[in-house]
C-alpha cells in the first residue's frame, strides 16, 4: 500500500463548479481504481492524502501537478504502509469556507480531525504530515 500527501493553492480563478468537478472526477476514478483518501479545501488551499497502488497514486498526483486549477503543489510526504487509514472512503471531501470559520465550525471540524489522528496506533510520516498540514492551514495559520 502506498500513500502520498500534498498541499496546493487553488488558482485565482477557481470557482465552486471547478471544485465540484475535481471532486466528481476523483470519486469516479478513485472508486474504479481502489484509491482512498481525504481532500480538504479551505481558504483557496487544498490538502489531500491518497492511498492505494503506488503507480495509480503517482499517476493521480502527476495529473494534479499539471492541473491549472492547482498552483504551488508541494508533496508533504509519501511512502509505503501496511493498511489504509481511510478504508471506506474513496474520497472524503470537506469544503470549509470563511463563513464557517467565523462561527467556529471550521476549527471544530479541524480539531475533530486532529483528535481522530490521536487514535492511530502507529501513524505514518505521511499521515502525520497530512494532519500537520490541516493544523497549519485551519487551526494555527501563523505557524
Amino acid at each position: 500500500m502506498f500513500e502520498l500527501s500534498y498541499r496546493s493553492a487553488a488558482s485565482s480563478c477557481i470557482c465552486e463548479n471547478d471544485i465540484l468537478e475535481i471532486l466528481n472526477s476523483a470519486v469516479e476514478f478513485n472508486s474504479q481504481n481502489n484509491i482512498t483518501g481525504c481532500l480538504v479545501f479551505y481558504d483557496k488551499h487544498f490538502i489531500q492524502i491518497l492511498e492505494g497502488e503506488k503507480n495509480i497514486v503517482k499517476q493521480i498526483f502527476s495529473k494534479i501537478v499539471c492541473d491549472s486549477r492547482h498552483t504551488k503543489v508541494q508533496v508533504l510526504s509519501e511512502g509505503s504502509k501496511d493498511t489504509r487509514f481511510f478504508p471506506d472512503w474513496n474520497m472524503a471531501f470537506t469544503d470549509m469556507n470563511q463563513e464557517m470559520s467565523y462561527s467556529g465550525d471550521v476549527k471544530n471540524y479541524a480539531n475533530n480531525l486532529l483528535l481522530l489522528s490521536e487514535f492511530i496506533d502507529k501513524p505514518t510520516t505521511t499521515l502525520k504530515m497530512f494532519w500537520a498540514g490541516i493544523n497549519r492551514l485551519i487551526v494555527n495559520p501563523a505557524i
